[in-house]
């Protein structure tokens, strides 16, 4: 039997809605209704790449549409027997740095289309998380005891403030889950954060399909250092080197298998600070 169908609901279907189109102009996409939605979902079932999780009895189909600079789209598909459905579409960024999660935990949603990593980030904090390709991966990544994550937060709004004074304090960078700031609660998901930190380094994109403009910063919050893309549009102030930012964020990222980090391996990154490398040595005695 059904869920019955309340105001409540429609309301709730209504919020998420307005919060996915959010995501989708992140990302240089305009999604204003039902019809442009479901047309960016065929689009992408016809051009994505395609890939399947088995769950049991059910099945997930994945379909992942490569923009290029790290830019895609997801949809799922959700197969039970003779039902099969489009569970979900979203927009998704490869970030580029790779992370250790240890420990950790999935949640899956599988008629919803959706994976939810909990965990912590070596040296650093616990996040929460969307994985995007759960249906790429080979299950025993899933038997390991700590994952390689690379995660970006997709900006529904981001700006940018004046240089920081000489009495500025870095404790006034933050990474927060966004339920927990006033007044962004009722309409937060779980993966919703606020960040404010230092602008370590940041890039113009263009998303190649709308030709939209878009920017990705590179943002050191003193409990953690994170990748962030957002729309032109979205950003407020001057960036530059140095000034403070801060972004409410939908947290997201990819689990890479050996293969995928090997295939990164660039050499040495120039824009790592060398102090990092130095803060990483600890005797043990």
């Amino acid at each position: 039997m059904s869920n019955p169908i309340t105001e409540e609901t429609l309301e709730q279907e209504a919020a998420d809605g307005a919060v996915m189109a959010e995501l989708f102009q992140a990302i240089g996409f305009e999604v204003a209704d039902e019809h442009s939605y479901n047309l960016l979902v065929e689009y992408v079932d016809t051009n994505g790449q395609r890939t399947r999780a088995e769950r049991g009895e059910a099945a997930l189909h994945g379909r992942c549409w490569k923009l290029g600079d790290g830019l895609e789209i997801w949809s799922i598909l959700y197969e039970r027997g003779a039902d099969l459905y489009y569970a979900d579409c979203r927009p998704a960024f490869r970030s580029r740095y790779v992370r250790t999660i240890l420990p950790w935990e999935l949640v899956e949603y599988d008629e919803d289309g959706e994976a939810i990593v909990h965990g912590g980030l070596r040296g650093s904090q616990d996040v929460v998380f969307e994985l995007q390709n759960l249906t790429e991966l080979d299950d025993a990544v899933f038997r390991e005891s700590h994952l390689h994550v690379g995660l970006a937060g997709i900006a529904y709004a981001a700006r940018v403030h004046p240089s920081p004074s000489k009495t500025s304090s870095p404790l006034a960078y933050r990474f927060e889950l966004a339920e927990r700031i006033d007044g962004l609660a009722d309409k937060a998901c779980e993966n919703d954060y606020v960040i404010t930190g230092r602008v370590l380094s940041w890039r113009d994109i263009r998303n190649p399909v709308t030709a939209a403009d878009l920017v990705w910063i590179y943002v050191d919050a003193d409990s953690i250092r994170l990748e962030i893309l957002a729309n032109r549009r979205a950003l407020r102030g001057q960036l530059k080197i140095g000034a403070e930012i801060t972004a409410n964020i939908w947290l997201q990222g990819h689990v890479l298998e050996e293969s995928d980090i090997s295939a990164r391996y660039e050499g040495v990154d120039k824009e790592y600070e060398q102090a990092d490398f130095w803060s990483g040595l600890r005797r043990g005695n």
